[in-house]
């Protein structure tokens, strides 16, 4: 199992993200009352089910993902 702290948080942005616990529950293939007990840290969120959400959140076809503006254009400030 992997660090509670991390599940929970990576539970908790992945809700924020998707909109609601049950679409969260739907891309994890999970019951939307598991993923409300990783958020409230009653229980470990397995390592199987931490990859699938750490995926969810790199999902680039995710709309939240996108940048809600084209980059400036120009050279980069560093």
């Amino acid at each position: 199992m992997g660090e509670p702290k991390l599940g929970k948080e990576v539970m908790a942005r992945l809700v924020r993200k998707l909109g609601s616990v049950e679409r969260a529950a739907a891309s994890l293939g999970i019951r939307p009352g598991l993923v409300q007990r990783f958020l409230e840290g009653q229980s470990q969120v397995p390592d199987s089910v931490l990859l699938k959400a750490l995926d969810a959140m790199a999902d680039p076809t995710t709309p939240a993902l996108r940048p809600a503006s084209p980059p400036p254009k120009g050279r980069p400030v560093i």
